[in-house]
């Protein structure tokens, strides 16, 4: 009876068992996969070059083999919430086409974005089928251990092989290292919550290590993942009631102060274009851009310019730029703005919103669970809140070819797929025996 109470539906069971292997050709092709992304990364070369456009077949590999082993098994099932939003936004992707300063373009962009969301999808709902989430993550760490032990290599030698101020190691900029270090930091952080055998050296030291080496990169956008995060391991486990209560004392103070908050950070961006050669915007010349963006929308708010033409865009603007480098809008929801207009950015935020509010009402079903389990419970929706943050200043989300997008569309699909399944929590304090046999009649007094 013990061993039955609380039914939840979070898809946990790791306090009473651990979790069962992957199926191997799934894990083979998987780690090929990421190591492909990856290794994509690398600073300008010839091989380089040539891993950008080849990492594409294992990709197509993994969804191939990811659909062929889910067949074979139950499967949890389409979440309507999440994917409505989705939906409208391919049909939103299809008609900003016609409209797209190179269509052609904006085709492969559409279909390798939707490709790559589909393989987030199709992963999530094998790893939930076959219980393997511990296993995954565990896996993500692997990928951070190794990232972490070849970029402290890099340091020992004193090489940077990117571009920009900041650690690079072997990646083409340090914005990029610390993109890739970051998610693995949160799993780092999940071991250091739950403290099973071995997580001072496995999850504690390098949580450590790689926390300093992202402080080394000077990637702001990454410390911002990882506090994001920590927040909201935090609000997880408090449960929907207080996380419902701190967002609306948020909202309230937004709308309330609404107007000295927006004077307050125009002017300490920069985001004003009277001010933009005055002093120094913490933004390293994004808040360029951004304008850049907010005037091509104001442009085309409903059709937008067609996803994947930001360079494009950004290259005809480049003569404005006093600080800003690069043909990125340094900010997700400002390229899903310009290249889907106003009804593409909405269908976004819709999706992802739902996907939050999923990961909040179930947040208290956590509670039940030991400091070994939850954890792993709330991984998904920290990871996914830690990344919203990071896309704030990054282009990431709806960009096939960075492996972070990958991993994030997986973890939204995770974070509906794994509320489905039933799980038993277990007592941590054993109940001592009666001292009198079931039924026998108590001594008199």
């Amino acid at each position: 009876m013990s061993n039955k109470l609380f039914p939840t539906l979070l898809g946990l069971d790791q306090a009473v068992q651990r979790s069962p292997r992957m199926p191997p050709r799934f894990l083979a092709v998987l780690v090929l996969t990421l190591i492909a992304f990856y290794l994509a990364n690398a600073f300008s070369s010839p091989l380089t070059a040539l891993l950008i456009q080849a990492k594409w077949v294992p990709l197509i590999l993994l969804l191939m083999t990811s659909a062929y082993i889910l067949a074979a098994r139950p499967s949890p099932t389409l979440p309507v919430a999440v994917m409505l939003p989705m939906s409208a936004l391919f049909v939103v992707g299809v008609m900003t086409i016609w409209s797209s300063v190179d269509r052609g373009f904006s085709l492969l962009s559409l279909i390798t974005v939707g490709g790559t969301i589909l393989v987030g999808y199709v992963v999530s709902a094998l790893v939930v089928a076959t219980d393997s989430r511990r296993a995954y993550f565990e896996l993500l760490a692997t990928f951070g251990r190794v990232m972490i032990v070849i970029t402290v290599l890099f340091v020992l030698a004193g090489l940077n092989l990117g571009r920009g101020a900041g650690l690079t190691a072997w990646t083409d900029n340090p914005n990029t290292l610390g993109m890739i270090l970051a998610p693995s930091l949160v799993i780092f952080l999940a071991g250091c919550i739950e403290r099973r055998p071995g997580w001072v050296v496995w999850h504690a030291a390098f949580f450590i290590v790689g926390f300093f080496l992202v402080w080394a990169t000077n990637s702001r956008a990454a410390v911002i993942w990882i506090g994001l995060s920590m927040g909201a391991f935090w609000m997880y486990r408090r449960g929907p009631g207080f996380t419902v209560l701190l967002a609306m004392v948020g909202l309230i103070i937004l709308i309330g102060w609404w107007y000295p908050i927006k004077i307050y950070m125009i002017q300490t961006l920069g985001l004003n274009w009277s001010i933009r050669d005055v002093g120094i915007s913490p933004l390293s010349g994004r808040e360029e851009v951004w304008r850049i963006g907010w005037d091509l929308f104001q442009k085309r708010p409903v059709t937008g310019y067609g996803l994947g033409t930001s360079q494009d865009l950004i290259r005809a603007e480049a003569y404005k730029f006093v600080r800003h480098q690069g043909l990125h809008f340094h900010s997700s929801y400002i390229m899903a703005m310009v290249e889907l207009g106003i009804f593409g950015l909405i269908s976004l935020l819709t999706a992802i919103g739902f996907t939050l509010i999923r990961a909040i009402a179930h947040s208290g079903r956590a509670r039940v669970l030991p400091r070994e389990s939850w954890p792993l419970a709330a991984l998904p929706f920290a990871l996914v809140v830690g990344a919203l943050g990071h896309a704030v200043f990054e282009s990431w989300l709806l960009a096939a070819g960075n492996a972070n997008m990958l991993l994030f569309w997986t973890w939204v699909w995770m974070i509906h797929h794994q509320t489905q399944v039933k799980i038993r929590a277990v007592i941590r304090r054993e109940v001592p025996p009666m001292p009198y046999p079931a039924g026998a009649a108590l001594p008199a007094r």
